[in-house]
């Protein structure tokens, strides 16, 4: 103890956790060497049973503790408050401690670690200020770096597309149905009904990676073997 009493502030109130089988002897022995500080005693599992917090929690003094419960220990807590922990596992105990929420942990000596509690109580909350709900420029000299998206054209994007590559179908230039047509717009144009489309491949269903130059199908999505598609012409 003679070494955590530095890091002691001054009308501080320590809480010692103590084994259900520890003497009266030990517990004077303890109460002796924080002289002049406010101690109590407690076991690990009453943590929390009463509404009274600590600045100083002492884990550990009385022998190693095999379960140490993080949590019950904050609630006993007050903000920024001091953890010491004696005999713990020095090769994952600074681990241990940041995972549970303590920070700044520092080794005293062979046997003490301390660290430092989170700034704000257990279970404390705070309002979450909401965003601006219209987002506007802070100057005007920022549209200085706006790109006018007309610029980003060149000069083959303003060319009209070229009619004559469309052999049928309603983008084609004469907007007739060639001699072969496969699509279905011939019977489109005889107001028939479009015929059966026959996969010659199998893949059609697949989707466009799948299917021939040729096939109606491209540009659609894929679908279930078996399903009846209608073409968007």
């Amino acid at each position: 103890m003679e070494a955590l009493k530095p890091h002691i502030a001054p009308n501080s109130t320590v809480l010692v956790i103590r084994p259900p089988e520890v003497t009266v002897d030990k517990l004077q022995l303890a109460m002796s060497s924080l002289e002049g500080i406010a101690v109590s005693f407690e076991l690990m599992e009453r943590l929390g049973a009463s509404d009274t917090v600590y600045n100083v929690v002492v884990v550990g003094f009385f022998g190693a503790e095999k379960d140490v419960d993080y949590e019950l220990i904050q609630k006993s807590m007050k903000a920024s408050g001091l953890i010491a922990i004696f005999n713990g596992d020095n090769s994952s105990l600074s681990l241990d401690l940041l995972i549970n929420g303590f920070s700044d942990s520092e080794q005293i000596s062979q046997n003490l670690t301390i660290a430092k509690s989170p700034a704000c109580a257990f279970g404390a909350s705070s309002a979450i200020k909401s965003a601006p709900k219209v987002w506007r420029l802070d100057t005007e000299d920022d549209l200085e770096d706006l790109i006018d998206p007309d610029d980003l054209l060149t000069e083959e994007d303003k060319v009209a597309p070229n009619k004559t590559l469309y052999k049928c179908g309603p983008k084609s230039e004469k907007k007739k149905a060639c001699k072969n047509c496969s699509c279905g717009y011939a019977e489109e144009l005889a107001g028939a009904p479009p015929p059966e489309f026959k996969s010659a491949c199998g893949s059609c269903y697949l989707g466009d990676a799948f299917r021939c130059a040729s096939c109606p199908y491209l540009g659609q999505p894929a679908f279930k073997p078996g399903d009846n598609v209608k073409l968007a012409l």
